[in-house]
């Protein structure tokens, strides 16, 4: 794989979807940074399980669950057109616990995928606060939320987001590139293409692995999707609309898919929908109704 295929990686996502404000759009959308330390503007905040300090800004009245996972508190977000604002989410509280399966539903306008990629730190909110194993992440600078993003969050979107340049099998090891690195990388090469192809082979996509995404259908470039997003081992897997760019029954299938991994290996995973039948399919529905969660 060339280095000109992974820089292509990281900007041709840039921009698509609402609210990703140039900060990429897919799991492999990432730069290579340093996956041990995450500076922060308050203190120097290790992602291998130690605590940061206490926000100076941090408000009393965000109070976090310890059992959570991921949560957020009082979660504001706008956007402008033109001279207008426009507010999309208004005041958000939500949490997810380790081993949770969770739909986020509501209808179009909601602010389902905005709160998705605040949550994956592809944008940052207007105010409130998103912390993940207890440290504060939404603050983070870039490079803290690449590594975050690279090493933590696995992500599904709705459009794939494959390079048409790689095969799905390079596809597949991209993030596994960029975290540690060309030589690194090379290294170990035989070890990490191991790890690829059981993947693939999970999904069912074994005789697939030279294809190109041109040469598969929807399902089969969501399949791949998903591979990549596991490649990293990821603790928390956030999918924005999985099957909505699918036909039911191929929607179903990768439902399937997502839902054996929730099943046999805890993953915790949060998924946006808009298909309520999807949704009764979680562990927990949470309704998005005008910028906020239902009660």
């Amino acid at each position: 794989m060339s280095s000109t295929g992974v820089r292509s990686q990281e900007s041709g996502v840039r921009g698509q979807g609402p609210g990703t404000r140039g900060r990429g759009a897919s799991a492999a959308a990432i730069t290579e940074a340093d996956p041990q330390v995450l500076s922060t503007e308050y203190s120097v905040l290790r992602i291998d399980g130690a605590k940061s300090a206490p926000s100076a800004t941090s408000h009393s009245a965000l109070r976090v669950p310890h059992s959570a996972l991921l949560a957020a508190r009082g979660l504001f977000k706008s956007y402008r057109k033109g001279r207008v604002e426009v507010p999309v989410l208004k005041g958000v509280d939500f949490s997810v616990r380790p081993g949770e399966f969770v739909a986020i539903v509501g209808q179009s306008g909601s602010g389902k995928s905005t709160l998705l990629h605040l949550l994956g730190t592809l944008d940052a909110p207007d105010t409130g606060e998103i912390h993940f194993e207890g440290n504060r992440i939404d603050n983070l600078p870039a490079r803290g939320r690449d590594v975050l993003r690279n090493k933590y969050f696995g992500m599904i979107f709705q459009f794939y987001h494959l390079l048409p340049e790689l095969t799905m099998l390079e596809n597949v090891l991209a993030p596994i590139m960029i975290r540690f690195g060309v030589w690194n990388y090379f290294w170990h090469r035989r070890e990490h293409v191991h790890r690829a192809k059981e993947l693939l082979d999970m999904v069912g996509l074994s005789h697939r692995l030279a294809h190109k995404p041109r040469e598969l259908s929807g399902g089969e470039m969501q399949r791949t999707a998903i591979a990549r997003a596991l490649i990293t081992q990821p603790k928390l897997l956030l999918a924005d609309e999985p099957t909505g760019n699918l036909d039911q029954q191929t929607g179903s299938e990768i439902l399937a898919i997502l839902k054996k991994l929730h099943r046999e290996q805890g993953l915790t995973i949060l998924m946006v929908t808009h298909d309520q039948a999807i949704a009764r399919q979680a562990d927990r529905t949470v309704r998005l109704v005008e910028g906020k969660v239902a009660a």
